[in-house]
């Protein structure tokens, strides 16, 4: 098949479909990845063909979306803000390049989120599956939406009600605008039913972190994809630090970002200092380091997960679904200090299955609390023993064969 993969969101979104692009290409397929300049060298890497999308990325007005980001406390006052920002703002120029890459493609595979590159296919009369990292959002009786508990089927199912109701007069209204404006149908409850491919919707994460659930029959679970860098060589510096002494604490916020960077690098250097741990902080999108740091902590640019984070003793991360699968893998437990977005679900998944301390929130982190989970974490043996079981159950699945098996059968 000719196969058109889109791109959209930051590494922890793109890095995935890069993985499932790689086994496409292994399995013969023909794959064309539509997404920012930004990713291009990793795509053309895994030998795909590379069509951008002329939407410029711009790291300070990055910044400026998270400081407005972080301190929200309603969910949906977050999530409105990203669809405006992340989506609907740059959507016309999105869904004219992807209008161009799927042209005379068999299919299309893209976020479940990405209603630009959605409504591409819909014009094209190409058809169309999705992907999510994140189950929460899916409506099912099974559980209600996060952070509500689940107090059985009846009373989720009100719940969810609500939340329809809630979306319906918000989020789903600019969707259906940006739909509207490309000359696309409206969609009922865009958010919860509607977003993903009617056809197939491949969740790719877990079944072992996540609830099993009787979710409807498009929606797939299939495993984490993991992208792997076999060629990565780490720096001399790097590999001297992690010899000259115990295994450190690691610390990686990935793709967020936000102007503060120097602020959070003064409390994670204090938070490590008060656990008196040796540790790793690597710069990511938020440009924390500094080169003025004690010699127990040593700070880095981009490390693949699957190098660095086994040589740690515990990963301080923002919860994205990638980077928690990757923590998950590498048999260490987690402390989390959840951003935004679906971050606090995978934290509290976390914690409930025992490898992570309760997670911080961004916009409460303190050095003072940020030690306190340090030294949970690394004081409680039964986070390590589970965090180990836990990662031997990961490393057993297959989640990119399970994924283009679906995809193939399709």
């Amino acid at each position: 098949m000719k196969i058109v993969v889109v791109g959209w969101g930051t590494t922890g979104d793109v890095y995935p479909v890069l993985a499932l692009s790689k086994r496409l290409l292994e399995r013969g397929h023909q794959v064309c990845v539509c997404a920012l300049p930004l990713y291009r060298d990793r795509i053309l890497e895994i030998g795909a063909e590379f069509h951008e999308i002329g939407v410029s990325f711009d790291l300070p007005e990055f910044h400026a979306a998270m400081d407005a980001i972080i301190p929200k406390r309603d969910p949906l006052a977050m999530l409105r803000f990203i669809v405006e920002e992340g989506i609907v703002r740059h959507g016309g120029k999105w869904y004219n390049d992807c209008s161009t890459a799927i042209e005379g493609a068999d299919l299309v595979i893209c976020h479940s989120i990405d209603i630009p590159a959605q409504e591409a296919a819909i014009r094209n009369g190409t058809p169309w599956l999705t992907v999510t990292y994140c189950p929460s959002t899916i409506k099912c009786l099974d559980f209600a939406p996060y952070p509500f508990p689940n107090w059985g089927r009846t009373f989720n199912a009100i719940v969810w009600k609500l939340a329809e109701l809630r979306l319906s007069a918000s989020v789903d209204t600019l969707f259906n605008q940006f739909i509207v404006s490309v000359g696309g149908k409206p969609r009922h409850s865009v958010i919860l039913d509607e977003m993903y491919s009617p056809h197939l919707n491949l969740i790719a994460a877990s079944p072992v972190i996540c609830p099993p659930a009787d979710f409807p029959s498009n929606h797939r679970i299939t495993g984490v994809w993991h992208l792997a860098s076999p060629s990565y060589i780490p720096p001399t510096e790097l590999v001297n630090f992690l010899a000259e002494g115990p295994p450190p604490v690691i610390i990686s916020f990935g793709s967020m970002g936000g102007s503060n960077g120097r602020e959070t690098t003064e409390i994670l250097i204090d938070a490590v200092k008060k656990s008196k741990q040796r540790a790793i902080i690597q710069a990511g999108w938020g440009q924390l380091g500094t080169e003025d740091t004690p010699p127990d902590i040593f700070c880095t640019e981009y490390v693949p997960h699957q190098w660095l984070f086994p040589k740690g003793r515990c990963v301080v991360h923002h919860g994205g679904a990638g980077t928690t699968a990757s923590v998950c893998r590498a048999k260490v437990p987690s402390v989390v200090v959840a951003h935004h977005a679906d971050q606090p679900y995978w934290g509290k998944r976390l914690s409930d299955l025992g490898v992570a301390p309760r997670h911080l929130h961004r916009r409460s982190l303190t050095a003072e609390r940020l030690a306190k989970r340090i030294q949970q974490a690394l004081e409680t043996p039964k986070m390590t023993a589970r965090a180990r079981v836990l990662g031997e159950q990961i490393e057993a699945e297959d989640g990119l064969t399970t994924a283009v098996d679906l995809i193939e059968s399709f």
